[in-house]
């Protein structure tokens, strides 16, 4: 590191303005690369797309027209004809638009029983309702107030393509003469991932406008004895400018939790300038401005190694099996790093193009005195706490320790959340309309079993859709009802099963392909949706898991390939993902931190700073468990960035300390002097990073919101462990260290 620095110092120091253009140069090539970002909401955030799942979800959802718009019509009475009317000129008008591949509508059920025509009255409404199949009856009239309208889009869709035809379909309603009475809506998955992604693009402006001016309030209070104290905040704005621009010059995707990366980039990025502008105030009170920023940079190699374990954690989380932990662990390692690099550029540019003041003749400037006042008082408390703990090592620790014991026993018990739709605001109107439709229907939720490959029209085959259908239903209690090709046949032949492949063939064409194509493509494919209550996911993920054993014990007919599938499968295996590889990433974490403390000191007492986090993790669990916050993708990244966090405060620490036993302090003394020196900078740069992370507390996506608040109680025991634990851990350490040879000058230790 010395040599590093001693080669950047001279360059600074002979081209800072060329150092400075380079610097506007990046930041305008990162503008450039932040207009390509591309924002994603879909199912493929949760799934690799090309793994088997993601493959098969793929094929059931070009095969089956999954991707659905459809029109809530809500009236006092939707079998009048004159709504039926208008609801089926409505539908006419849309199934002319481009990229819409067909339409359901009630009009059309029952054009369909009724030689095409719809009845003049309501009595006669009634009474062809009657001859509808029952599927058809739920699925078009839930409640005598509401119908439903699908418009099935056509497969892969670009998102620009799903954008123009939703606001076409806007545009239709909006000009329509519905009758008195009538409101429309228009809701569904694409409707659900276009206002999400509205909302994305104003929440993560809002909530970076947030963390920044949360950050300047706090550095103006805290940060007030040094000069330019506001430093910190514009290497902070370059450093989101940065990371922005490789997300879009990498064409990397900005998912949801994404937007919670950025609080975080700023909260962690925010220490590296506090750290080495506090250094550098340090160190100019007795030398020269080229020597201060030399001692600067000489003495980055902690921050470099706090740096890197937290890169470390947000490296972990890259073992994810979910796609959007791995974005946010993705964007928080280039942001991490652009703020670190950055921060050790613009520091001593900004001091040898601005220089840090003169002392006034005959005195020390006050700004460059030590601290005075509350921040004096702060700085022998954290100093004489910390003699006081490291008098007593083994108690401290063991009081700690049993309370991050308890807290890992309670780890199993805390909920995971998984449903994106609790996720969004609650205003957003694509959820107020899901929400209507399930409390009208019953909910909404359906599993669907896909079948491939063989003959699905053939006698046998559809003898075994049809009786492993029906063996779910009676069996699983979760399941309300199925739908198949198979019950649509027996519907349509007056409740038997054709026996002979002819008669199933001459059955099947009599089947309105609006209907017949929703559970048969061609004669290779079919699905059976099952359609459940509403559940939790850990229920889910057990119906699921029932519904794969089943296939198995019941032997399908050689050849079909029969799976589950859909968003309800996806959702459930994400709540296993979660159970299974949040503390996989964890423990993946801290191997990897551990590896490369070995690697960077080359002894095992160097693992000494990862017991404070240890118990940092404990006292999470503890807390969620105690206030009932769930895992979620975001907060189930907690463990991997725990490290990340809580490593920084105590390697900053020991290493601190370490410095002063080798300018000749004793044990105790060296800890109250590197305690005392590094609390303060430690402290302002948690509360700061508290204060950005606070901004996520504003988000109206429970998602952000809550990790926010996970994280805020993360940072604050960070410190704890940092400031009260690791006193003790390092008077551990340090005892067992070789005494120093006497007392040196302050120039033979530089040297």
């Amino acid at each position: 590191m010395k040599a590093a620095s001693s080669y950047l110092d001279r360059f600074i120091a002979a081209r800072p303005y060329l150092v400075a253009g380079l610097l506007i140069s990046l930041l305008i090539f990162s503008a450039y690369g932040a207009s390509s970002i591309r924002m994603e909401t879909g199912i493929e955030t949760f799934i690799d797309t090309d793994s088997s799942e993601g493959i098969l979800l793929d094929g059931y959802t070009r095969e089956f027209g999954t991707d659905l718009v459809f029109l809530v019509v809500e009236s006092e009475n939707v079998r009048d004809p004159a709504l039926l009317r208008y609801v089926d000129s409505l539908g006419a008008d849309i199934a002319d638009e481009r990229y819409v591949a067909g339409i359901r509508s009630f009009p059309a059920a029952i054009r369909s029983v009724n030689n095409g025509r719809i009845p003049g009255t309501e009595a006669e409404v009634v009474e062809t309702i009657s001859r509808l199949p029952q599927e058809a009856r739920a699925r078009y009239v839930p409640s005598g107030t509401m119908t439903l309208l699908f418009v099935t889009l056509e497969p892969d869709l670009s998102d620009d393509a799903k954008d123009r035809v939703l606001d076409t379909l806007g545009t239709i309603v909006s000009i329509s003469s519905p009758p008195p009475g009538v409101s429309v809506s228009i809701s569904g998955d694409p409707v659900f991932d276009k206002e999400m992604q509205e909302a994305m693009r104003k929440e993560m402006g809002m909530l970076i406008g947030i963390a920044l001016a949360l950050m300047v309030a706090a550095i103006g209070l805290l940060f007030n004895h040094v000069r330019h104290r506001f430093l910190p905040v514009g290497i902070i704005l370059c450093g989101v400018f940065l990371t922005f621009g490789t997300l879009g010059f990498f064409n990397l995707r900005v998912t949801s939790p994404v937007i919670g990366a950025f609080p975080v980039i700023i909260g962690l990025g925010i220490d590296y300038g506090v750290q080495l502008h506090s250094r550098f105030h340090e160190e100019i009170r007795d030398r020269s401005l080229h020597d201060a920023i030399v001692a600067t940079l000489s003495h980055a190699g902690p921050i470099l190694i706090a740096m890197c374990t937290t890169a470390l954690g947000f490296l972990a989380l890259l073992s994810a099996p979910i796609p959007m932990i791995r974005d946010f662990g993705t964007a928080c390692l280039i942001g991490v790093v652009s703020c670190f690099l950055l921060a050790v550029i613009i520091v001593p540019a900004f001091f040898v193009i601005f220089g840090y003041g003169k002392r006034a003749e005959g005195g020390p400037d006050p700004e460059e005195a030590p601290e005075t006042g509350a921040l004096a008082g702060y700085s022998r408390f954290l100093g004489d706490l910390a003699v006081r703990v490291a008098r007593h090592p083994v108690p401290v620790i063991l009081l700690f320790g049993l309370v991050a014991v308890a807290g890992i026993q309670y780890d199993g018990a805390i909920g995971i959340n998984v449903d994106q739709q609790s996720f969004v605001p609650e205003t957003m109107p694509a959820r107020v309309s899901f929400e209507k439709v399930e409390r009208t229907i019953g909910g909404t939720s359906t599993v669907p079993v896909m079948i491939r490959g063989g003959d699905i029209l053939d006698p046998e085959v559809l003898e075994w859709i049809d009786a492993f259908g029906t063996y779910e239903a009676e069996h699983r209690g979760e399941i309300t009802a199925h739908a198949s090709i198979a019950t649509l046949i027996r519907e349509y032949n007056g409740g038997s099963m054709p026996a002979s492949a002819t008669e199933i063939k001459t059955v099947v064409a009599r089947i309105p392909a609006e209907v017949r194509d929703a559970y048969l493509s061609g004669n290779t494919g079919a699905v059976i949706e099952f359609a459940t209550v509403d559940m939790e996911m850990d229920a889910v993920s057990a119906l699921i898991d029932r519904l794969r054993s089943d296939i198995v014990w019941l032997e399908p007919p050689a050849g079909l390939d029969v799976q589950p599938t859909g968003r309800s499968t996806v959702y459930g295996d994400l709540y296993d993902g979660i159970i299974h590889s949040k503390n996989r990433m964890t423990v993946l974490g801290l191997l990897l931190i551990a590896a490369f403390m070995i690697v960077v000191y080359r002894r095992f007492d160097s693992l000494a700073p990862l017991l404070p986090v240890v118990m940092v993790i404990g006292w999470n669990d503890l807390i969620m468990y105690a206030l009932d916050i769930a895992y979620t993708p975001l907060t189930a990244c907690l463990g991997s960035m725990t490290i990340g966090l809580a490593m920084e405060y105590t390697v900053l620490i020991l290493e601190r300390c370490r410095e002063e036993m080798e300018r000749g302090l004793e044990l105790y003394e060296a800890i109250r002097e590197g305690v005392t020196r590094i609390g303060i900078p430690i402290t302002i740069s948690g509360l700061t990073t508290i204060f950005g992370f606070s901004s996520m507390l504003a988000s109206s996506f429970s998602l952000v919101a809550g990790f926010g608040q996970t994280t805020v109680i993360t940072i604050f025991f960070s410190l704890v462990g940092g400031i009260i634990v690791m006193p003790a851990v390092v008077a551990l350490v340090l005892r067992r260290a070789p005494e120093p040879s006497g007392h040196r000058s302050g120039t033979a230790a530089e040297t």
